[in-house]
């Protein structure tokens, strides 16, 4: 298991696994001669994934207005 941030890479035991990622380090583990990182959940991947959400609502709510301003547009 490796613990990897920036240009460092350390490799860490299981038990250190949780002090390197508090630190922002990327876990990751060697499978088949490549680096397979791990999927953390951290406050940042779940502010992203909140406004990814808001996001596709605001788009939809867009494309709605947009059909409606057209068909009021060709009422005319």
């Amino acid at each position: 298991m490796y613990a990897i941030k920036a240009n460092r890479q350390y490799k860490i035991t299981e038990d250190e696994k949780q002090k390197y990622i508090n630190m922002g380090y990327k876990i990751a583990e060697l499978k088949d001669d490549k680096l397979v990182f791990e999927e953390i959940e951290t406050e940042e991947t779940k502010e992203i994934a909140k406004l990814k959400k808001e996001n596709e609502k605001l788009k939809k709510e867009l494309d709605a207005l947009k059909k409606d301003d057209k068909k009021k547009g060709e009422g005319k």
